[in-house]
């Protein structure tokens, strides 16, 4: 059922299992499987039903290094959380995604894809895409994949039937997070905030942060605050190694040959095998390719026929026969994990619960550049000698030019912040998302991604991870 926001409800409400706290895609799946389970559940979110300019207003904040979206523009504050403005674009991590990159203690995983694969088939349904990525050998040294198109669901429209209706689930809308109580090694209640200002505590035995991936860190970050640093032991560590997917326009194809399948929703996606990126010494990076009109690739082989009357002349015969096509290329790739991209707290902006508003420091490194740059080289290089295709590289990497920042810089993946690891000097949780020091705060989404995840987009992955955090909640 709903609470709604102008409901009243005690200064202290009956105690459930399990408190999870955000509605988004890791939130609500998490909630909506634990009370199918027969567990008393607490779904708490600080929005409404629907987007409110007033609620929206309290995820401002700042930007401290590279060009990025405002905060308040790259996430949503309502049921059903970013869901709201997803594209639907879905891969699964790949398992070389979770391996460490030589002697970089940072780069791995403390799980394996084995872990989170036994809930691919129903992440997929949740998502409504089938379980069809073929990734296969595309040269020695490129593979092919593809991504899958959810329509794209979005959790409150189809979940809303499902919660007003459960006896096991309990959704309190309008309701911020502004403290919790502990006894030093668990939490006993999370104390939350309406936007008149009315406060009530929601027992629990158990508690789930999945706000997203800058929220996650924020809150931490504050309940911390409100404790002397002294509720997570590691306390430097959250915010820290917070990562995007950059995104930048890498020029345009000319694929000869191509077979009648070989593009997907007008699209394919090529990445470097990964004895590749390590020979390299770059990471995961995704090179999308979108097709032409037959007036574009046209118009591209013309450009071509200028530079190179022979290739030319040859291409416009092909396109005669349809036997070549153009294509935009464009790269989203996966960062390398540095410590001082993170999420601070304000030092003196607050939101109208009297919470220091989040501070991005955020910068894209040497690596990052050196990762798409050499991929897409790479690429281009494979494609003519093997006779597959031309690529035209984009001027700013002919001229060996910084990553422009006139495009969409980066793609509202965010990740990290509260690192999962083996040791809880690396991180905040464990492999089973519990927060390292304290024995009943889990922590769902894509902020516990160690690294940028290769360069998959994260929805997908989220609702694997939280469908593994309910089989592990519901056996404890």
């Amino acid at each position: 059922m709903f609470v709604p926001e102008t409901s009243p409800v005690s200064t202290s409400v009956d105690p459930v299992d399990v408190c999870v706290i955000g509605s988004g895609p890791a939130g609500m799946t998490l909630a909506i499987k634990l009370a199918d389970s027969g567990q008393r559940v607490a779904l708490v979110e600080a929005g409404s039903l629907e987007y409110d300019d007033w609620s929206q207003e309290q995820y401002e904040g700042t930007v401290v290094g590279d060009p990025y979206h405002d905060l308040d523009n790259a996430r949503l504050r309502m049921l059903g959380g970013s869901s709201n403005h997803w594209a639907g674009h879905c891969i699964p991590l790949e398992p070389e995604d979770f391996l460490s990159r030589g002697a970089d203690d940072n780069t791995g995983w403390p799980i394996d894809i084995g872990d989170i694969s036994p809930f691919l088939d129903e992440a997929c349904e949740i998502l409504e895409i089938p379980n069809d990525f073929q990734d296969a050998a595309y040269t020695d040294t490129i593979r092919k994949t593809r991504f899958q198109w959810s329509p794209p669901v979005v959790f409150n429209e189809k979940y809303y039937a499902d919660i007003a209706q459960s006896a096991n689930l309990t959704t309190y809308l309008g309701s911020t997070l502004v403290g919790v109580d502990h006894d030093g090694q668990r939490l006993t209640a999370a104390r939350l905030q309406r936007r008149g200002g009315e406060e009530f505590r929601l027992p629990a035995r158990t508690f789930a942060l999945c706000t997203g991936g800058i929220e996650n860190s924020r809150l931490l970050l504050w309940l911390n605050a409100q404790n002397n640093n002294a509720l997570v032991p590691n306390h430097d560590l959250i915010g820290r190694y917070w990562t995007e997917h950059p995104h930048a326009q890498l020029g345009e194809v000319l694929f000869e040959d191509l077979p009648p399948d070989f593009f997907y929703n007008d699209e394919a996606t090529f990445s470097l095998t990964r004895a590749r990126q390590d020979q390299s010494g770059v990471f995961n990076a995704a090179l999308q390719v979108e097709r032409y009109s037959y007036s574009r690739t046209k118009k591209l082989v013309a450009d071509v026929a200028c530079i190179a009357p022979a290739l030319g002349s040859r291409l416009f015969e092909a396109l005669g026969k349809k036997l070549v096509c153009g294509a935009r290329l464009q790269g989203q790739w996966e960062q390398a994990p540095v410590a001082e991209n993170r999420v601070v707290l304000a030092s003196s902006a607050r939101d109208a619960f009297g919470i220091p508003r989040p501070e991005l420091h955020w910068r894209r490194s040497e690596t990052d550049r050196t990762t798409i740059v050499e991929t897409v080289r790479i690429f281009a290089n494979e494609l003519a000698q093997t006779g597959k295709g031309r690529v035209r590289l984009a001027d700013w990497i002919v001229d060996d030019g910084p990553i422009p920042d006139d495009g969409m810089m980066a793609i509202w993946h965010h990740m990290g912040g509260t690192r999962m690891s083996r040791n809880p000097a690396r991180g905040i949780t464990d492999k089973d998302l519990k927060v390292h020091g304290l024995e009943n705060l889990y922590i769902g989404g894509s902020s516990v991604y160690p690294t940028g995840g290769g360069y998959a987009n994260p929805t997908l992955t989220i609702v694997q991870l939280s469908l593994r955090l309910a089989a592990h909640l519901t056996r404890a």
